[in-house]
């Protein structure tokens, strides 16, 4: 491809068309294109045209000469680069040549040596001054506030947008510190992380809360980069930032007003939502989740609004919808809805079209569940038997129980088989024989108490036939019939979501003791870093040379250590988003493996651990990420040597079995507790050993356990405490 310089047009102006041709056929053996004219005027028009990047022009020629074409040139600021051609060498008219703005004056005959290097010279300074003219016009008209500073903060530079937005005109900036905008919002902490990041050559993004010269705060969105110079080291800051506080204010209002419908809609018992043009469902308050059994994660996969009827009620329900977009009025709003399980219930469902700036951006509705209405109506049609039939149907157990004494008097069908009685025990008991029997005095106090609330819930425990203790959530109604006073409660085994509470608290618990114990990998070698390098930078000149490179050893471990720890917290987080992508290509698995004990071989070394390696001779490939195994074996392999004794050994084998790749690491060191075993792949799970401190962060093997199901492998422990370990890696094998 042709450089902007090899495709420059030079204008040849003169009268003499031998001098023309011959200049021409140098200008384009130079790698230029030439374009030639006999006299002034013609020149001129080639300059206002814009045909041309630069001229050789002779001085003397008839009509208008080279000097009025060059004055012409610099009057107009047409910036092109003239090169003076002259067949005298008459000091005075070179000198006014230049004074004029021409670029050079040479004399005939031209050298050629010269001319090049007059016109490559020529050129490139052209273009490098068109170029810092529109880079000083861009900087000058860009609605986006710039500000360069030294590397000390000093401003070196601003554009007006810096003046209108910050309210400080240049000669009242300049040299003074880019803090002078601080509005005392933003924390030491806040700074420091910008100012270390651009320090590394890092670019820094962020929103700062600035503060104008008359005192008013503005939000600024900003993007800080470091420059640099020829030698590569930072010798200035460029700062780019926009305004965007009505952003914010319109983003914060929008975001409340948001919010307050948001705790609105979730207030209300009936479901809502929102669906969009394309007729999915965007949004559900908490009742159109609890009702219709939906979760967030199925309207992020996409949920046609669609499936909240029954396939017999959908065209009816598109047909209303279109009328009340055509604005008509809909009759029958009724209908048979559906939940995600399956379910149905007669629905009253009222929608409403969401409109911006007048264009259709989808509907809004709320469900009206009118199931209680259709039973009401269905009773008075029914008989006692339906009734029954319905009481039997309800999902969970059912007991009625005299309100006054406390008798069980009605059962349905699930209670029998969740308490563990048949229907002629249940007729005989009291409904506090259904609770242990520290509680047994509290369930008909709070019957009674229930009659004069008509309904609550509680949470408490039963105690089963068989003599198993069951969590459940009991929602009781208050009503009478027949002139008896009923209590009717609903049990809810709530066993599971108590396991997910202990669950939640424990992954807490773990959570906390991993941030602890990350606090203090980081502190570690981060305050041995700082004690070391300021023991160089105090003692550098009373330290040997040999102690300097201990120290300097020391930083480099300590180092490599902080950015593995980091390493491996980034690719847990990136595991647990789901953003960790793979390369995936056939592979030989014996040379990663190979690369990765080769890497561990000083660490063996050190501790006088024999690394013995038995690697499958004939072609095995796999179909895996690189980098990825060697991470995994890296791992595995790792943590054999650090948890074998001096002197022990650790075995890697490496062989085909069936149609997978299997990798065994073998140890002899400690082992690991039985009852460690299946928790060692948890995040954040580490064994703990008496007498011994807790290493690492429990990060690596859930790591290597995540890598090997992506890759479809499996792996497998066995360990018997006290007599070393074997790791067993399955990968499938390749085919093509």
């Amino acid at each position: 491809m042709e450089s902007p310089i090899e495709k420059a047009v030079v204008l040849i102006v003169d009268d003499s068309a031998t001098m023309r041709t011959l200049t021409s056929h140098v200008v384009e053996r130079l790698g230029y294109k030439p374009l030639s004219v006999s006299n002034g005027d013609e020149a001129i028009g080639q300059v206002t045209a814009g045909r041309c990047d630069a001229l050789l022009l002779d001085i003397s020629m008839p009509g208008k000469s080279g000097m009025e074409v060059l004055r012409y040139i610099v009057e107009n600021d047409y910036r092109l680069p003239v090169i003076m051609i002259s067949g005298s060498g008459d000091i005075d008219q070179a000198v006014q040549c230049i004074k004029l703005g021409a670029y050079e004056y040479l004399t005939k005959p031209i050298d050629n040596s010269r001319l090049e290097i007059t016109l490559k010279n020529a050129l490139s300074e052209s273009m490098l001054k068109q170029r810092v003219r529109l880079l000083t016009t861009a900087m000058e008209q860009s609605p986006v506030s710039v500000a360069i500073t030294d590397i000390k903060g000093r401003i070196e530079y601003i554009n007006p947008a810096f003046s209108r937005i910050s309210g400080y005109s240049m000669d009242e900036v300049i040299g003074k510190k880019i803090n002078i905008l601080k509005s005392g919002e933003h924390s030491d902490a806040f700074y420091k992380n910008l100012w270390e990041t651009v320090s590394r050559g890092e670019v820094w993004q962020g929103e700062f809360l600035n503060k104008k010269k008359n005192g008013e705060l503005l939000w600024e969105q900003a993007v800080i980069s470091p420059i640099k110079n020829n030698k590569h080291d930072i010798s200035h800051f460029l700062a780019l930032k926009e305004d965007i506080t009505e952003k914010k204010k319109s983003r914060e209002a929008l975001a409340e007003s948001e919010q307050r419908f948001r705790e609105l809609s979730d207030l209300l018992p009936q479901p809502v939502f929102e669906a969009n043009r394309d007729g999915y469902v965007t949004y559900f308050n908490r009742a159109g989740y609890s009702v219709f059994g939906y979760k967030q994660s199925d309207l992020r996969n996409g949920l046609d609004a669609m499936f909240m009827y029954v396939p017999g009620e959908r065209a009816k329900v598109r047909k209303n919808m279109k009328g009340r977009l055509d604005g008509k009025r809909v009759e029958n709003h009724e209908y048979i809805a559906q939940r995600k399980n399956g379910t149905t219930f007669p629905a009253l469902v009222y929608y409403a079209p969401i409109l911006k700036k007048d264009d259709f951006e989808g509907l809004r509705g709320i469900v009206l569940d009118i199931t209680r209405r259709k039973q009401a109506e269905k009773t008075l049609l029914d008989n006692q038997k339906k009734y029954r039939n319905l009481f039997h149907a309800i999902p969970d157990p059912v007991i009625v129980a005299d309100a006054d004494t406390g008798a069980i008097v009605q059962w349905n069908r699930r209670a029998l088989p969740f308490f563990g009685y048949k229907s002629v025990e249940l007729s005989s008991m009291m409904v506090a024989s259904l609770y242990p029997e520290n509680i047994r005095d509290k369930p008909p106090a709070f019957f009674r108490k229930q009659g004069r609330k008509k309904r609550g819930s509680v949470e408490t425990k039963i105690l089963t036939k068989n003599g198993f203790l069951v969590d459940v959530a009991v929602s009781s109604a208050f009503f009478e019939t027949a002139g008896q006073k009923r209590v009717l409660g609903i049990f809810r085994d709530i066993s599971e979501q108590k396991k997910s509470e202990q669950l939640i608290r424990e992954n807490i618990r773990l959570k906390n003791d991993f941030i602890a114990n990350v606090s203090h990998e980081l502190r570690s070698p981060l305050f041995s870093i700082l004690g070391f390098t300021s023991t160089l930078l105090r003692d550098r000149d009373e330290l040997d040379h040999e102690t300097i490179g201990e120290f300097l050893g020391i930083i480099h471990e300590e180092s490599r250590r902080l950015s593995s720890l980091i390493e491996d917290v980034l690719t847990i987080s990136r595991i647990d988003s789901g953003k960790i992508a793979y390369k995936k290509n056939s592979i030989d698995p014996a040379t990663i493996i190979d690369s990765a004990c080769k890497s561990l071989k000083i660490r063996a070394e050190e501790k006088h651990v024999e690394l013995f390696l038995d690697l499958y001779e004939s072609d095995l490939l796999i179909y895996a990420d690189p980098d990825a195994l060697k991470q995994v074996a890296v791992n595995i392999i790792g943590n054999a040597i650090k948890f074998t004794p001096e002197g022990g050994k650790v075995s890697v084998t490496l062989s085909r079995n069936h149609d997978t790749m299997k990798l065994e690491v073998d140890d002899n060191g400690p082992g690991i507790p039985e009852k460690d075993i299946e928790k060692i792949f948890e995040k954040f799970y580490r064994v703990e050993r008496p007498g011994e401190e807790i290493e690492g962060t429990g990060l690596g093997l859930p790591i290597v356990k995540e890598i090997i199901l992506a890759h479809n492998g499996s792996v497998d422990v066995k360990s018997r405490n006290g007599f070393g370990s074997t790791f067993i890696v399955r990968f499938p094998l390749y085919r093509s």
